[in-house]
């Protein structure tokens, strides 16, 4: 049985398989996705396996259907057949194949039954046929050993907004918070065509949360990027960013290692917040972090948005108003803030309750001794929020948790059971919301000259 963060993993997966097909990076579908199949696909849980084009070209219209949560596997068990095949038997009748690539599939299945290599109850001849035909097993005269393609590392541009953001974090001044003086950290995502610096901000941690937020802010401001582009760090591999960018339909794409260069925009950008910002700061006259937000957004759209730059011939605000009509922006707010939220599992207590940072959560007595998925936004857990948890089971979602009241609960009813200990329960009705359908249309171009104003 795969749990659910298996099930995550094996959808996220597959969206990195079809996503440069959605963003348009191929001019043949067909062609990209046979390549693919050539050679066995990592799989997480199942490890390497052999696709057909036509698999992932279903996988494709799932998405499309459905979203990222289409492409998890059923949560019904498997009929096993894909397993009965493992990779021992498959480098076997790889190598049979290869030894006799005329010999027809019925004499070839005769022939490993013969020699004790295929059991007829294990895998039958349906069975067979189904995975030489994934296989595309080609004849001998038409094998070809692929090569490796030399690589160049070449300076690039998109043509068009939107197509790439680039991001990452620098270090910035330290500020006073308190008694103690604090390290400032600056999230920025730039677009790759225009230079333009779609959302940026100085925080106090370096964390995925801070990134989350800033990632949050430049969608719902300059619209969805086809591809986001990152380094190796640890908050850019998590699966929380893959799982955005996947309901997003944006493709997360990491720099290599040790290989600054390919991120040049943004590095280019933070040389230039440090020479014509940073250099020109006082930070004993920093009052706050929001004071430092302030000054930094001041010079941003004063100074940088709207200065000259040479590699594009205009400045970054006027290249990206230019092209404004290819922005893809999210229709609903409420399904923005549906994807942005953080996703954990937890196993309900016998009495109903669940543990989501330091706080206890109650819900429904129904779903005690169950692992659901819980779905929040981090300012729900800070002190006195009242806005309770959402949870899903198998996609679905089934209720909510709210913050547990131990002075309300000291004076509740206790309900009793025969045959059961007592405890203390607290009985929620149905949800009556509607349950927000993240696989209908989410995007929509639209003018961005109004919202942009306040810019110039």
């Amino acid at each position: 049985m795969l749990d659910d963060s298996i099930r995550e993993a094996i959808a996220l997966k597959k969206f990195s398989l079809i996503s440069p097909v959605l963003n348009g990076q191929v001019e043949n579908q067909k062609a990209y996705f046979k390549e693919l199949c050539q050679d066995p696909i990592e799989m997480p849980y199942y490890g390497p396996r052999k696709y057909s084009y036509k698999t992932l070209q279903h996988w494709l219209s799932e998405y499309m259907r459905g979203g990222i949560d289409a492409l998890k596997p059923g949560y019904r068990t498997d009929k096993g057949k894909s397993r009965k095949i493992n990779a021992e038997l498959a480098e076997k009748i790889i190598q049979k194949k290869a030894d006799n690539p005329r010999m027809p599939i019925t004499v070839l299945y005769e022939t490993l039954v013969g020699e004790g290599l295929i059991l007829p109850k294990q895998v039958s001849l349906s069975t067979f046929y189904r995975f030489l035909e994934d296989l595309n097993l080609k004849t001998a005269e038409g094998c070809s050993i692929p090569r490796e393609e030399e690589k160049e590392l070449k300076r690039f541009s998109h043509e068009y907004i939107n197509e790439l953001w680039q991001t990452d974090v620098m270090y910035g001044p330290y500020i006073q918070d308190g008694k103690t003086k604090r390290q400032t950290y600056l999230f920025a995502f730039i677009d790759d065509a225009s230079r333009f610096c779609v959302h940026s901000q100085f925080y106090l941690s370096q964390n995925f949360e801070a990134m989350r937020l800033a990632f949050k802010e430049a969608v719902a401001k300059r619209g969805i990027p086809k591809m986001l582009y990152t380094d190796n760090g640890r908050i850019y591999r998590s699966q929380q960013l893959e799982y955005i960018c996947a309901a997003l339909g944006c493709s997360l794409i990491h720099s290599q290692p040790f290989m600054p260069q390919g991120r040049g925009q943004i590095e280019r950008f933070f040389n230039t917040v440090r020479m014509r910002f940073l250099s020109r700061l006082d930070p004993k006259s920093i009052k706050s972090l929001e004071d430092l937000n302030e000054q930094y957004f001041k010079w941003l759209n004063e100074d940088y948005q709207h200065k000259h730059h040479s590699a594009i011939g205009m400045s970054p605000f006027d290249f990206f108003m230019s092209q404004v009509s290819r922005i893809r922006q999210v229709n609903d707010l409420n399904q923005l803030d549906e994807i942005f939220l953080v996703r954990v599992s937890r196993k309900v207590y016998h009495d109903a309750t669940l543990q989501v940072g330091n706080y206890l959560y109650e819900t429904d007595q129904k779903f005690a001794g169950m692992r659901l998925e819980v779905r929040y936004d981090p300012e729900w857990l800070k002190s006195n929020s009242k806005i309770p948890l959402k949870l899903y089971y198998e996609g679905k979602k089934v209720g909510q948790a709210y913050r547990v009241d131990f002075h309300d609960n000291a004076h509740l009813k206790r309900r009793h059971t025969e045959n059961t200990r007592k405890s203390d329960t607290s009985t929620y009705e149905e949800l009556s919301e509607p349950v927000p359908d993240l696989s209908g249309s989410l995007f929509t171009s639209l003018s961005f000259a109004s919202m942009m104003k306040e810019d110039e």
